[in-house]
């Protein structure tokens, strides 16, 4: 990638608005990360301390600022509190790009980075999963749901597998469904993501059911690859520019919709314009116009609702950061959890703030993951509910590592998985 070919910002770009901080801290207020560490440097008031020294020439990238511009999970909800309008997500990702430069992003960054870049490494780990699960599946009428809540010791690895296995349960297994409405003539592009292409596709399986019901047909091109929100997050511009370029090459310019289920992967679209080349900036922009979320793109549907099918069940829902604070969505999918008959839908508090997954971060800051992760969890366990929806695979992961240190296996789900359930209640 010539970083001269695209229209990405510099450190050096945002330098007006890390000057404009007036540092009133109302981002510890709000800061996931601070309210787990109270370490000054983790919210976005002391980070941008740090880079005006850089932005001065006074202070260096080294490690120990690589280490603090790492204590972020990204959220934007310091975002929503600024009143200076500041957008530390922004500008603390073009500092990490500009300190990887200097410092490299890591052993386990890269190891991660370099498998989400090649779909040839990522369907050998789809191998891998496939046989874990076949021979998990077989024993799995042998095995206590709750292994961590029956051993004490060795906790970490009962909670790592209780942790593992959970991302892999399919809710819901493609069934050909029988449409009730007359074909559209809409043109939909489905982006999948990598979680339902390589390690489990029960939400693919339902946007497609849920989809195809209501009489849309959806097509996938082969080549797609990882979205490239890690790759960004990083600061590893070069990488997020390639995986831009090769999914936009995959679309052609007719396309009426790009729907995406995962808060995360819709989010990055956004960012697609100032990352490719030029030639492509324009065909960027027009695709990102067309992105929308599966939970969007239903609720403004006259979506099919059977009368008489229901899920007696007590529903809660997350909010992913990438979907509320990124793409504005958070009524849709209530709407569409609120339409099946039977749910008793139960609001939790702070619904809004981060599971601490945050990507690669759950990986990098274990403990500080955990601590966010685990009050998330409380607030789930406080509604009675007996299933947490959310509509972001990474979220998916927050909230497993939260419920499985609280010795909780309430399951998780997409908000289209219980529609495609209550569509096979329907036809049976």
């Amino acid at each position: 990638m010539s970083e001269k070919k695209t229209n990405f910002k510099s450190l050096n770009n945002y330098a007006e608005d890390v000057y404009k901080c007036t540092k009133c801290g109302l981002c510890q207020s709000v800061c996931p990360v601070y309210k787990a560490t109270g370490l000054e440097t983790s919210v976005s008031r002391g980070k941008f301390t740090l880079l005006n020294g850089i932005i001065n020439g006074k202070l260096k990238f080294n490690k120990k600022v690589a280490k603090n511009l790492e204590l972020c999970l990204g959220c934007k909800a310091c975002y929503d509190f600024c009143p200076s309008g500041i957008s530390a997500e922004e500008i603390i990702s073009a500092a990490r790009h500009e300190s990887a430069k200097v410092n490299g992003i890591g052993f386990i960054k890269g190891f991660i980075l370099a498998n989400f870049k090649s779909n040839f490494r990522l369907g050998l780990l789809k191998m891998i999963l496939d046989a874990y699960r076949f021979i998990f599946s077989f024993f799995e009428g042998f095995i206590p749901k709750n292994l961590a809540g029956i051993f004490k010791k060795p906790k970490l690895i009962i909670n790592f597998l209780n942790l593992f296995n959970s991302q892999l349960k399919e809710h819901i297994k493609y069934n050909k469904l029988k449409p009730l409405k007359q074909p559209s003539s809409i043109n939909i592009i489905y982006f999948p993501g990598c979680i339902n292409n390589y390690v489990n596709s029960s939400v693919k399986n339902a946007v497609l059911m849920v989809l195809e019901k209501n009489g849309f047909k959806v097509n996938i091109p082969k080549n797609f690859t990882c979205c490239g929100i890690a790759a960004r997050s990083a600061g590893d511009y070069k990488s997020f520019s390639e995986l831009a370029e090769n999914n936009l090459n995959q679309i052609p310019d007719n396309v009426d919709y790009i729907i995406t289920d995962c808060a995360s992967c819709g989010s990055v679209w956004e960012f697609y314009p100032d990352f490719v080349r030029q030639e492509l900036v324009n065909k960027a922009r027009l695709l990102t116009e067309k992105t929308i979320n599966i939970n969007k793109f239903l609720a403004e549907r006259e979506l099919y609702i059977p009368e008489n099918a229901e899920i007696n069940k007590k529903i809660t829902y997350h909010d992913p950061c990438h979907l509320k604070r990124f793409q504005k969505v958070f009524e849709e999918p209530r709407k569409i959890l609120k339409k099946i008959q039977g749910i008793d839908f139960r609001e939790m508090k702070d619904s809004d703030v981060c599971c601490g997954a945050a990507g690669t971060f759950c990986i990098s800051q274990p403990e500080i993951s955990k601590a966010i992760s685990s009050e998330k969890a409380q607030n789930i366990i406080n509604t009675k509910a007996d299933i947490v929806c959310t509509s972001c695979a990474g979220c998916k992961i927050g909230l497993s590592q939260g419920l499985t240190e609280k010795n909780s296996t309430i399951p998780i789900y997409h908000p289209v998985e219980l529609l495609a359930e209550l569509y096979l209640i329907d036809e049976k």
